[in-house]
């Protein structure tokens, strides 16, 4: 998975829906247990995500939005689907909690991300040059160097020491997480 840019603050619902597919299809799955349904439902949720598309408040949690819709679009194949389980794979109270550890997850993806962002943005600018161009603009080591006039081997000490930077720092952000920091 690629990381998102730093200074993107509101994707469009195209990206959103494309960067979190396959954990909503996973999601979908879990609810309709046939490949074939998953993929028909998936395809639905997605219509309804664009149709909905103003409704989602940009910086809230898009997977969240998603899978509730999602459910419901599953509790509606269920309803229609003749051939569906007697007894569905997942009771409601079940869903509930696989829905809520999800949200935890997700929340805390969200400050770890912030944490990375915050700690990015500490970096010394030669860090911080090597590994924006590492990471999100996917240029090799000898691409870096050849870029920044040094030699290969320097070019992944810099990027050793500022990941070596970034990971204390987002351990220290993460641990004592403050109000400031998100």
């Amino acid at each position: 998975m690629l990381p998102v840019p730093i200074n993107e603050t509101n994707p469009t619902i195209d990206r959103l829906i494309d960067e979190h597919r396959s954990q909503l299809y996973g999601f979908v799955l879990s609810l309709v247990a046939n490949n074939s349904d998953a993929e028909d439902l998936l395809q639905q949720v997605c219509l309804i995500l664009w149709d909905k598309r103003d409704q989602f408040e940009p910086g809230s949690n898009f997977l969240a939005w998603a899978r509730k819709i999602a459910r419901f679009e599953a509790l509606n194949h269920w309803r229609k689907e003749k051939n569906r389980p007697q007894q569905p794979l997942l009771d409601e109270h079940l869903l509930q909690v696989i829905h809520e550890r999800s949200e935890e997850r997700e929340l805390e993806f969200a400050r770890h991300r912030r944490a990375l962002q915050l700690c990015i943005a500490q970096l010394s600018e030669r860090h911080r040059e090597v590994i924006e161009a590492h990471y999100f603009e996917e240029k090799s080591i000898p691409k870096i160097a050849e870029t920044l006039g040094l030699k290969a081997n320097a070019v992944s000490q810099l990027l050793f020491r500022a990941r070596s930077g970034l990971t204390a720092c987002v351990q220290s952000r993460t641990l004592g997480t403050t109000e400031e920091d998100h």
